[in-house]
């Protein structure tokens, strides 16, 4: 069985710019294969964030039980 640590996440900017960008607490790297992020906050409701990955590029997202591609 594979150990899986959880890690938690922050919304940050690049440093190159205004665009938010979803970030490792720990290490404050961005998340690899972002492509947008957008934050939706009503008057009446809980705010939403949605995150857009590049799911079939290098960095793409992975599912957990795929091997990683060597690069």
């Amino acid at each position: 069985m594979t150990d899986i640590k959880a890690r938690k996440l922050v919304i940050g900017r690049l440093q190159r710019g205004d665009r938010l960008v979803l970030c490792d607490e720990e290490t404050g790297q961005p998340l690899e294969g972002q492509t947008d992020l957008k934050i939706n906050s009503p008057g009446d409701g809980c705010p939403t964030v949605t995150v857009t990955f590049d799911a079939w590029g290098a960095h793409g997202v992975r599912f957990e039980d795929e091997p990683r591609q060597e690069q």
